[in-house]
């Protein structure tokens, strides 16, 4: 009778327990990429809560609104900020792969008939800034808004982003605006409330614009000088990938093979 020989494991092999066995790695976090590096750290989550901010108005030498609507390009652990927001004329390197599985590969394509497919369309997104009071004083800091700003019309909740361009969309009896974001003295602050019950998948938000005019000189008085130099034009603070950049960044939508193909034949 052979005797079986039994081999061990080498622990070099082994995945290191982080506390206790029952303990399991954290996913990798999001990377939205859609702000530059320097103001990533900025970008502002309402907590589950009532939050007062005031819209950020245009600053000299912008040529954007107080919001700036663009499309993200989104793709499993990130989105970016398509080209396109910006430059009109701008060719993205996911539209070239759009485009060549169109024509190769259709099938592989998200659609209603294949759920798995790659998804390499743009999404709406809208980018904002805020003045933002802190909860445990009367101290405000700046803060950069990225949010989803679907409409809701197909069904499901609408983005954030949506919500808060609404808001200041309501007039008055006469047609006027009844708040403009962009008036630095007559707009008035807004209250933003975010809900999370436990069994639904995304959180709803509540908005409420002030009564009266909230002047941005009385947020601005109340801010340090380092907050005071983070403010900054849109067109600024958002980051647009170079066309090398995103070649990689499409690995995260299709297989490197594939990229690597796209790219050869393109």
């Amino acid at each position: 009778m052979t005797t079986k020989t039994i081999e061990f494991a080498s622990p070099k092999d082994l995945i290191a327990a982080p506390g206790s066995p029952w303990e399991r790695p954290r996913s990798q976090q999001f990377a939205d990429l859609v702000l530059k590096p320097e103001y990533r750290d900025r970008m502002h989550r309402f907590p589950v809560a009532a939050t007062t901010v005031r819209v950020l108005p245009p600053l000299a030498g912008s040529t954007q609104e107080w919001m700036l609507g663009g499309q993200a390009l989104k793709y499993p652990g990130g989105q970016h900020l398509y080209g396109r927001t910006l430059n009109p004329g701008y060719q993205s390197v996911f539209d070239i792969a759009y485009r060549w599985c169109r024509k190769n590969q259709p099938d592989s394509l998200y659609s209603k008939h294949c759920s798995q497919g790659f998804r390499l369309l743009a999404d709406p997104v809208s980018v904002f800034g805020l003045l933002v009071e802190m909860p445990d004083s009367r101290a405000v800091v700046a803060r950069w808004v990225v949010a989803g700003a679907y409409d809701g019309s197909r069904g499901g909740v609408a983005g954030l982003g949506h919500l808060v361009w609404k808001v200041f969309q309501e007039k008055d009896d006469d047609g006027k605006l009844i708040a403009d974001p962009s008036a630095p003295q007559a707009c008035p602050n807004l209250l933003v409330e975010r809900v999370q019950p436990k069994s639904a998948r995304y959180p709803s938000y509540s908005l409420r614009l002030g009564r009266s005019p909230s002047p941005i000189g009385d947020w601005l008085s109340r801010m340090e000088e380092t907050e005071l130099e983070v403010l900054r034009p849109l067109e600024e603070v958002v980051h647009i990938p170079t066309p090398e950049d995103e070649w990689k960044l499409l690995e995260n939508a299709m297989p490197p093979e594939l990229v690597a193909r796209i790219r050869e034949e393109s």
